[in-house]
């Protein structure tokens, strides 16, 4: 043992000066001694080209601002913060005074449409009989149309402040006026914020609760530059421990001067599961051949990136073409070939025996 230490300490420490061995002979003992480990380089159809963070966030129609459509106080409130809510259920109750003087003028505008419905249809017969004059004929039906303009409004006033289409037949069936907007829910959703609080006197445009729908749900997360180039939107991401896929669809075309990373959107196939800023692990798949090795394989030499494959009597220094994921692994684009073994740990010490110790690129 202590002669083969003493020939190991020998190699590194008498090196031809200044020049880089292409091949380093090296026995299984000496690789053992040194903690030299390879590994085999395997390529897939769709090969892990990095590893990413993907934050879940609600996709840009999956969001809802309930706000005050007119002013009033904040009445009553029936969620929080985190509550799951489901399609029409009631979030909040402004009582307001313009709600009654809406209501009123509503009831007055559909009073005036039946009437000048009326008018409409009595002077249309009268003037088929040739009975009236033409410019009364013209006058009733601008008073028709004027009437049902004004009653088309303070309907979709209405709706605006949180009226369906049975609030507003139950109104106009009871003729009951009432001082409360009820605001409900438009989707099955999670209530992100409820920043007002009961009792509030609420302008006409506070923020009351914030919605998002829980099916609704995007990937977002920045991928290193140089790896950004290989993709393209309908890409592929595979969340890591797990089955499920996402496909991208967005890749900025600008890139962060600060992190040198490019923004990326992804479309969960299924978002069952995820939830509303997890932070999540994804493998980045790409199609075709592709060959990664760990980062710790890839050593710079003399200017030059290489890595040390095996061979029967050691190991032959290869250059390789690669660009880092920064991710902990290597894109190799050229050098090396499916099957080839690789050091993957120890590759200091075959640094040390190519170049001499304390020669070299750091």
């Amino acid at each position: 043992m202590k002669f083969t230490l003493s020939l190991v300490l020998s190699v590194l420490c008498f090196p031809l000066p200044g020049i880089a061995s292409s091949m380093l002979s090296i026995s299984e003992q000496e690789q053992e001694m040194l903690g030299i480990e390879v590994q085999t380089v395997n390529a897939e159809e769709q090969g892990r080209a990095a590893e990413l963070t993907m934050r879940v966030a609600f996709a840009p129609d999956g969001e809802w601002a309930i706000k005050t459509p007119l002013t009033g106080v904040l009445h009553r409130v029936f969620v929080q913060q985190g509550d799951l809510v489901k399609t029409g259920e009631p979030l909040v109750v402004v009582r307001s005074a313009e709600m009654v003087a809406l209501q009123r003028d509503y009831l007055k505008a559909r009073a005036e449409v039946n009437l000048q419905v009326s008018s409409w249809k009595r002077d249309q017969r009268l003037g088929e009989a040739g009975s009236i004059s033409e410019r009364r004929w013209q006058q009733t039906r601008f008073e028709h149309d004027t009437a049902q303009a004004e009653y088309a409004g303070l309907r979709g006033q209405l709706m605006l402040a949180g009226f369906s289409a049975d609030d507003l037949q139950g109104l106009e069936d009871s003729m009951e006026v009432g001082p409360d907007i009820i605001l409900r829910s438009p989707a099955d959703a999670l209530v992100l914020e409820r920043p007002a609080m009961l009792g509030d006197q609420l302008d006409g445009s506070e923020l009351l609760v914030k919605l998002g729908e829980t099916q609704k749900l995007v990937l977002e997360g920045n991928l290193p530059s140089s790896v950004a180039v290989h993709l393209g939107i309908g890409g592929q991401i595979a969340l890591k421990g797990g089955g499920a896929r996402a496909d991208l669809t967005f890749v900025s075309n600008v890139i962060d001067p600060q992190t040198q990373t490019v923004y990326v959107r992804a479309q969960p196939h299924d978002a069952s599961g995820l939830k509303p800023g997890q932070l999540t692990r994804w493998s980045l798949l790409s199609e075709g051949l592709l060959l990664t090795v760990p980062s710790s394989a890839v050593v710079k030499l003399e200017g030059r990136d290489v890595v040390y494959v095996s061979v029967p009597s050691g190991f032959e220094v290869r250059n390789v073409d690669v660009q880092s994921t920064g991710s902990g692994h290597w894109i190799v684009l050229d050098g090396i070939a499916p099957g080839d073994s690789i050091a993957i740990a120890g590759t200091a010490a075959l640094k040390a025996m190519s170049m001499g110790l304390g020669g070299g690129d750091g």
